[in-house]
């Protein structure tokens, strides 16, 4: 009797070795690592550099307005609006003296009206003289009267002049006044200025004023002048942001064409919206009205600020102070019984990092990261819907884009209709649902169907099956 070979018996004996040994890799590989394996198909994640978020500024949320130095004091001088100005001697920007000619009234005009007022003074005078001659005539006459009755038809022409010459004396004592205010005027034609400072505006448009100077609102004044030396900064706030600011709250000043800083508060706020040129208020320039304030800041030293120039003002939160190591904005971060973690960026997709954390500033929001994290790492927002796994960009119209793909419920990429989960263990389609139990509340109304407010009796209740399935809350509902 042959021997039986043994090859079939080997090479049944190395099949059965080498599947064993590819389900071992497959379940070493599948098992072992399933909790880090890198789901492609998952959501798009968007990151950012940790050294953009950590070095933008307070969270990089800070927003800005726009300021410009003037001087703490302005003062509007007017102009009289029953005069004409016949020549201006400054220009905007030219520096000025108390006491300095700004301008000067033509007193040709002036100095006619004033011999019209001593031509009525001189006509006052000869009236007065007139009647004083005329009652010393009826006097005499009375005195060498021989009767009673022309004595007293003398003495009512005397009255009668009399309350003549009183009016009279009183026209003189006003005309003498016109005169005297019209002298005054002349003499006055040159305007001269209040104080020290520079010329910042000339308005030929003034409608004038009784007042010579206004030291508040010169929005109407002929020429304003500005002190030189003390600077304030004035800010123009809209109306979406105005009730951000505060009375008191201190502020970084930011030059817009190098590093330098500033620190000042905010001392005044005002609630009357700006106006444009044509008067009417501003708008956004697109088509919606938008009004916009003034607010001021006191800077706490002016070194290095030029009358004029435009800066930044921001709110100050801290931003400004430089502190040792990294911190990262608390939102980035969550914390849970393992401790705090970020979703970080490994490879082409993102993962579950532990980091290690310090100090929390509770003026920035913001924990300082001693380990686990470096600049050059990119993390995500933790969204609800990321997972170990998903893959990331940092496009972010990219990341925009597939939230504008996905739909949930109505028509599907290709025009058919997708159904949707009723709550209910079902499916329901938009057509299905209209007018339905997801469209008007009173279509298709059953009335056998409806639940009735009637109250079970005690019998009643002890008789109703409990559905098992139902389990109920901590509060036994």
């Amino acid at each position: 009797m042959e021997k039986k070979s043994k090859k079939p018996i080997v090479i049944a004996l190395i099949i059965v070795i080498l599947l064993l040994a590819a389900a071992a890799a497959v379940y070493f590989i599948w098992f072992r690592d399933k909790g880090t394996r890198v789901n492609k198909d998952g959501r798009l994640v968007y990151v950012e550099s940790v050294e953009d978020i950590t070095g933008a500024g307070y969270l990089g949320l800070e927003t800005r307005f726009m300021g410009i130095v003037e001087s703490q004091e302005t003062k509007g001088v007017n102009k009289d609006s029953n005069k004409t100005v016949k020549e201006v001697y400054v220009k905007v920007g030219d520096s000025v003296k108390e006491g300095d000619p700004l301008f000067i009234y033509d007193t040709e005009e002036m100095e006619l009206q004033l011999q019209q007022l001593n031509l009525d003074l001189q006509g006052i005078n000869n009236r007065i003289a007139s009647i004083s001659s005329s009652i010393s005539d009826l006097s005499n006459q009375r005195n060498s009267a021989t009767t009673e009755d022309e004595r007293l038809s003398l003495t009512s022409q005397i009255n009668s002049y009399n309350a003549s010459l009183n009016e009279e004396k009183y026209n003189l004592s006003v005309k003498n006044l016109e005169i005297e205010r019209q002298q005054e005027a002349i003499e006055s034609a040159a305007v001269t200025a209040p104080m020290d400072g520079m010329i910042k505006a000339i308005n030929e448009n003034a409608q004038g004023s009784e007042y010579s100077f206004n030291s508040g609102d010169t929005s109407n004044a002929f020429i304003t002048i500005m002190a030189e030396g003390d600077f304030r900064i004035k800010g123009t706030v809209t109306e979406q942001n105005i009730y951000s600011l505060n009375q008191g709250t201190p502020v970084i000043i930011r030059s817009r064409i190098n590093d330098d800083v500033w620190h000042g508060f905010i001392t005044k706020i005002d609630m009357e919206p700006q106006k444009n040129n044509d008067g009417g208020y501003y708008d956004s320039g697109m088509g919606e009205s938008t009004s916009k304030y003034s607010f001021y800041v006191n800077p706490e030293n002016t070194d290095g600020l030029i009358l004029g120039q435009h800066l930044y003002i921001e709110i100050d939160n801290g931003q400004s102070e430089k502190k040792d190591g990294m911190y990262l904005p608390s939102y980035y971060l969550i914390n849970d019984e393992t401790g705090y973690y970020v979703w970080k960026q490994v490879d082409d997709h993102i993962e579950k990092s532990p980091v290690s954390v310090g100090d929390y500033d509770e003026n920035t929001d913001s924990y300082l990261i001693n380990g686990g994290l470096d600049k050059s790492d990119y993390i995500a927002f933790p969204d609800e819907g990321i997972e170990d796994g998903c893959p990331v960009t940092t496009n972010y119209e990219e990341y925009m884009q597939q939230f504008e793909e996905e739909n949930i419920g109505g028509e599907g990429m290709d025009g058919e209709e997708v159904p949707y989960d009723d709550g209910m263990g079902g499916e329901v389609t938009p057509d299905d649902d209209m007018g339905g139990k997801f469209g008007d509340p009173y279509s298709d109304f059953d009335e056998e169907n409806t639940f009735s407010t009637d109250y079970l009796t005690d019998e009643e209740l002890m008789d109703t099956p409990i559905d098992e399935d139902v389990i109920p809350n901590e509060g036994g509902q």
